[in-house]
């Protein structure tokens, strides 16, 4: 069905989010499923935030409005508000993080600046695919496979700002970092 929907209506655009998950809270449906987004925030995760439910309280006391039963939606309306608190995506981000409990990986883009990406990590592996003239990120790199053999294993705590070459990658306290590349010459 997918398939025949790109075949039929190409997507033209140079940054994009998707994801496959299995759901953890919620039920498999249309309204649950990825990407979720909070006005121009717009959210992917794999993983658990153990303390969504205070999280998702705390939000509605502020005004904010669950139209899904995951934790992912959490996420989005959480990076809102700290944005509309000030700063950038990346700083709004860095405030969001911490707050969160559990195990993930997060892609997060601000539809107003699409062609940032900006990713974290806690617990959950998250890794950048390196293409030629195109980056990916996913929780494992098999997924990435059919694509590429080059590689990024992202630490815990480092948040890539732009997956578009180069690659900038800052760690927990905020400091631009280099990872080492790693190249793989066989599918696995």
């Amino acid at each position: 069905m997918l398939a025949q929907a790109v075949e039929e209506q190409p997507l033209h655009g140079g940054t994009g989010i998707a994801h496959t998950r299995w759901a953890t809270h919620g039920e498999p449906s249309e309204s649950n499923a990825h990407p979720h987004v909070s006005e121009h925030i717009v959210v992917v995760h794999n993983g658990i935030i153990e303390n969504h439910e205070p999280l998702r309280a705390l939000l509605q006391s502020r005004g904010y409005v669950f139209v899904t039963e995951t934790d992912t939606e959490v996420i989005a309306h959480l990076v809102h508000w700290e944005l509309e608190q000030g700063g950038t995506l990346r700083e709004a981000v860095l405030r969001a993080i911490p707050q969160l409990r559990g195990a993930y990986g997060t892609v997060i883009m601000d539809t107003r600046d699409p062609g940032t990406l900006l990713a974290a990590r806690s617990g959950s592996p998250l890794v950048i695919g390196l293409g030629m003239g195109e980056n990916f990120i996913a929780s494992d790199q098999l997924a990435l496979l059919p694509v590429t053999r080059r590689f990024i294993f992202l630490e815990e705590g480092d948040m890539p700002k732009s997956l578009a070459a180069p690659v900038v990658i800052f760690d927990k306290s905020g400091a631009e970092v280099k990872r080492q590349e790693i190249r793989i010459q066989s599918a696995v």
